[in-house]
């Protein structure tokens, strides 16, 4: 069963879409298999990740102490759903989500604590968006197209597959990153998730990289997966795949029994395998370097998972895990925490009703005075 994405709506705190992309359950073993590169045509090094829980590398400790939030930034658009992406240097765009639309749809752009200004004005709908130190990366149903960020000039558009639209009511179905010299597009179809690659500075056509029943962005240009025999894997940049343990893949018929690879933070991949009723799930994290299984516990699907230069970030709505405090008796409060390496959640910071987190520079996305207006805020730690 497909799992629902992380979609930005404006009625209630954001829940963990998954493009199939959500989080593990304890079971991981099995006999890994070599693979080769999906889509590329190419030969490349193939290495085999052992099973075991043991892992050869640390995460990075994550900065410890009460998170603050910075000032409410106003973003001004209207719209049912939005869409943002953050630049490596802070900088982030935001846009309403409505890739169907034959409208004019404006992009916004907040630059430090500034207030938001238009970074570009599209002829019609927006999918997604991303955003590397040179470049503003505008997807639609369509195309991918690239702005420069100091002259705004258009620099080139790429076409995407054709997306089928039929018999889905995801606004997501297209989600991009940039990384690695390289912008890469996911395109989530029924089951499966594609992922297409190609580089800002060649006019070639976007090349299918890997496929699989989910997946995640990595650090510089990395891809990590559900490829369709159940193994997780990651493809570097460079294009070598690593082959790590089966994932579970027995589905239930209640939703459950299907592990999703859901986020990559701080050195860990995130899997989650719901429980198939409610909103129960458990996590599992896998070393991403090694790909060893590490640890699990449980959690709910709706909490996002966002790596940051604070550590990893989980967004949780009231019904999630954590208590999330509430400012008021009657408000619905959204709360952001630091999470350890073992899935421990810590340094609750109340975040009303907020519908995305973003890194890698900490910044989550809210709720505006309406339901239709939006707000950014900034979050830092004091130690």
């Amino acid at each position: 069963m497909r799992q629902p994405k992380f979609t930005l709506r404006t009625s209630v705190p954001a829940t963990l879409v998954v493009t199939a992309v959500l989080l593990a359950a304890c079971s991981s073993g099995g006999n890994p298999k070599s693979s080769s590169s999906q889509g590329t045509g190419k030969t490349t090094t193939t290495t085999t990740a052992s099973a075991t829980s043991t892992s050869t590398t640390t995460p990075a400790a994550p900065r410890t102490g009460p998170l603050q939030l910075g000032q409410a930034i106003p973003i001004p658009i209207t719209a049912n759903e939005v869409t943002a992406a953050e630049a490596p240097n802070g900088a982030v765009f935001v846009s309403p989500q409505d890739p169907l639309s034959t409208s004019t749809t404006v992009v916004s752009v907040i630059d430090g604590n500034g207030p938001a200004q238009v970074a570009e004005t599209m002829p019609s709908g927006v999918a997604a968006l991303a955003a590397d130190n040179i470049n503003l990366y505008v997807g639609s149903y369509a195309n991918v197209t690239a702005f420069n960020r100091s002259t705004g000039n258009k620099i080139g558009t790429w076409p995407l597959q054709e997306i089928n639209t039929a018999n889905s009511s995801d606004a997501d179905l297209v989600t991009m990153s940039a990384s690695g010299g390289h912008v890469f597009v996911m395109e989530s179809q029924g089951n499966i998730e594609r992922v297409y690659r190609f580089s800002p500075g060649s006019k070639a056509f976007p090349q299918l990289i890997a496929k699989g029943t989910s997946a995640a962005f990595g650090p510089n240009g990395s891809i990590y997966y559900a490829r369709s025999d159940g193994h997780l894997v990651e493809r570097t940049n460079s294009g070598a795949t690593i082959v790590g343990p089966l994932l579970a893949n027995a589905p239930n018929g209640e939703g459950g029994g299907v592990q999703y690879v859901t986020a990559v933070a701080n050195g860990l991949v995130w899997v989650s395998e719901p429980a198939g009723q409610g909103l129960d799930t458990q996590f599992s994290r896998y070393d991403a370097t090694t790909l060893k299984l590490l640890n699990s516990n449980s959690g709910t699907v709706s909490e996002s998972i966002v790596g940051t230069s604070l550590g990893a970030l989980v967004l949780s709505p009231p019904a999630g895990a954590g208590n999330c405090p509430q400012t008021t008796s009657t408000s619905s409060d959204s709360c952001v925490y630091q999470a350890a390496s073992d899935g421990t959640l810590t340094n609750s910071t109340s975040v009303g009703m907020a519908i995305t987190l973003l890194g890698p520079q900490a910044v989550v996305i809210g709720n505006g005075p309406t339901p239709t207006a939006f707000e950014m805020q900034r979050i830092s730690s004091t130690s």
